[in-house]
């Protein structure tokens, strides 16, 4: 093996036989390079790592350095190995790439979700992990899985003869009538973004057809309704309602439709209905609506756990409904106003599956050895949406990656805490915390032995700290302190430091993430800020959340720190203390998002 530059455990610079060895998606040797400002520079990754020693340790409390809260949290050499193999053996990046770019956006209630799921095990049990299990929290009725998806337009054009000069008389007029009775000319002119909500009725294969723009009153309807057959319905661009707004829109016309179906089931005639009930009814390929900018997000139709084969087994069941991005909604409306003829092809390959399709969340341990009764979770939500384009990369294949690799990091590093700590991939997460929900009931006769529960649900940042009550600040410093002033990003020319922040008697928390569900019943449960450049809001459940968003040196911080957090936490002298709890709204120092998202 070929000599390398590292850091030993006393932070002098020694040559080492490949130390840092990691996954093809990690730091290589050749990327590692002694820096000039000190420590090891990992090109590859964006950071210079400055291993201390324990003397050089460091608490940030408040946003201010401080001195490690002197408690007693595991053996010194095995924090040092930790810290090592995080930074400079990392694979967190060859994971996060095995669970979006090879098995994709993981939907609860898809194939796809099994697949991570299975392979995560898998891993957990390579890596020596204990008790791995899939573990089921319940069932969905129907499950999906969304194929290969397209939208395109089509200009036409009729053929124009050109001028020849010294025609005959009439020769001009009878060319004119035979352009205008000639066939059009169409011609593909765009590519559009798209998405449809998951559960809802796709297409049979490519359905091309012109576009009608929704009629609002009856003169309207009557001018168009002979028109309808095989066209695509243009709604009107919504108000900028954000995210959640747009995907609540076209819900709602789901259950519109749906009500009008059951309406006219109980004898309610057509002519009863509102215009847009009426529209449920009529021969068309479906509807096209906008997003307010370039994001197209993508969520689930009301009821959708509920649904049964017998409700998606006919194309007749409903119709399709397109959301595309503002841009290309304007485009279409461009053409229209021109006076042009335009037609819109899509192809949505929505699958289903009958039900009751089993759900569950990936565990693993490494059983503790003085006190194996006593947990200490480490998780993040292995499903995703599943929007065309989408991998299901920063919600949240990162927080599942820095998971896996925080377990495969204590593994690596021998280390044996008195606690057990649990790592868990949970699912429905999106649809309502359902996985860590199913948790907590399965284990509620074990929930006082579950000392904190840790998430991992903000994206590509790296973890930047906590809120934490009065009587948690100095455990949680401590825990985290060997991480302090060790990873240097090159980008942001700053250390990815950990502040504990005080949030005085209770634990502030929300309830937009797993670890919301043990703060319902008394476990503290805590979700890492996120820090850094990202934005968050780019990705979050749009067809641009890929791999290219992840930010590796943010990534292998928060594996690193995880790993050391738990392990110290699971050597310390107690649990953590309970506190009072006090939700608050929104997610606390998520990434950046752009104005419009919600």
């Amino acid at each position: 093996m070929r000599g390398v530059v590292c850091l030993s455990a006393a932070g002098l610079i020694v040559l080492m036989a490949g130390c840092a060895t990691g996954g093809a998606s990690g730091p290589t040797t050749s990327a590692a390079v002694k820096s000039d400002k000190g420590g090891i520079e990992l090109r590859d990754a964006g950071v210079v790592v400055h291993l201390k020693s324990e003397k050089n340790w460091v608490a940030v409390i408040d946003g201010k350095e401080a001195p490690v809260p002197a408690i007693e949290m595991g053996d010194t050499a095995t924090v040092q190995r930790i810290v090592e193999e995080g930074a400079l053996r990392s694979q967190v990046m060859e994971t996060l790439r095995e669970l979006t770019v090879e098995r994709g956006p993981r939907l609860t209630g898809s194939l796809n979700i099994k697949r991570a799921q299975d392979w995560a095990a898998t891993q957990y049990k390579a890596w020596g992990l204990t008790n791995v299990h899939l573990e089921q929290w319940g069932t969905v009725g129907l499950g999906f899985d969304r194929g290969p998806s397209k939208g395109l337009v089509y200009v036409a054009e009729k053929p124009r003869r050109e001028a020849r000069g010294g025609e005959r008389p009439g020769e001009l007029e009878a060319e004119a009538k035979a352009q205008e009775a000639a066939p059009l000319k169409w011609t593909k002119t765009r590519d559009m973004q798209l998405s449809a909500l998951s559960w809802s009725i796709g297409t049979n294969g490519a359905v091309r057809g012109p576009i009608v723009r929704e009629p609002k009153t009856d003169e309207e309807y009557a001018q168009v309704k002979d028109s309808l057959k095989g066209a695509w319905v243009l709604l009107k661009a919504p108000a900028p309602v954000g995210q959640r707004g747009i995907r609540s829109l076209i819900s709602a016309r789901y259950e519109l439709r749906k009500e009008a179906r059951k309406k006219v089931a109980e004898g309610k005639a057509l002519a009863e209905l509102s215009i847009e009930e009426r529209l449920a009814f009529e021969p068309i390929a479906g509807y096209v609506s906008s997003s307010r900018d370039e994001r197209v997000w993508t969520g689930a139709v009301a009821g959708w756990r509920d649904l049964t084969i017998d409700q998606r087994d006919s194309f007749e069941d409903d119709q399709p409904h397109v959301q595309v991005r503002l841009s290309d909604y304007d485009y279409i409306n461009s053409r229209l106003a021109d006076g042009e003829n335009v037609e819109l092809e899509f192809e949505l390959n929505h699958n289903f599956r009958a039900g009751p399709v089993p759900e569950y969340n990936v565990i693993a341990e490494i059983k503790g050895s003085k006190y194996p009764d006593e947990v200490i979770i480490m998780s993040g939500h292995l499903d995703s949406w599943d929007g065309p384009g989408s991998q299901g990369a920063t919600d949240n294949g990162t927080g599942s990656a820095v998971t896996m690799e925080a377990a495969r990091i204590l593994k690596a590093a021998g280390a044996r805490p008195l606690r057990t700590i649990r790592f868990v991939l949970w699912s429905g997460e999106e649809q309502g915390l359902l996985g860590a929900k199913g948790y907590v009931e399965t284990h509620k006769s074990e929930l006082d032995k579950h000392n904190v529960t840790f998430v991992d649900d903000g994206g590509t940042g790296y973890q930047a700290g906590l809120q934490a009550p009065a009587t948690m600040v100095d455990m949680l410093a401590a825990a985290t302190a060997p991480v302090n002033n060790v990873f240097w990003s090159i980008k942001d020319q700053k250390f990815l430091n950990v502040d504990i922040k005080n949030s005085g008697d209770s634990l502030k928390s929300h309830g937009g993430s797993d670890h919301a569900a043990f703060n319902a019943v008394g476990v503290p449960g805590f979700f890492w800020e996120e820090g850094g450049r990202a934005d968050y809001g780019y990705g979050w459940h749009t067809q641009n959340d890929k791999i290219d968003l992840a930010i590796p040196e943010y990534l292998m911080q928060s594996a690193t720190n995880a790993a050391v957090a738990v392990y110290r936490l699971g050597c310390a002298p107690s649990m953590l203390p309970r506190a009072e709890k006090t939700d608050s709204s929104g997610r606390p120092n998520m990434m950046p998002q752009r104005p419009s998202g919600s």
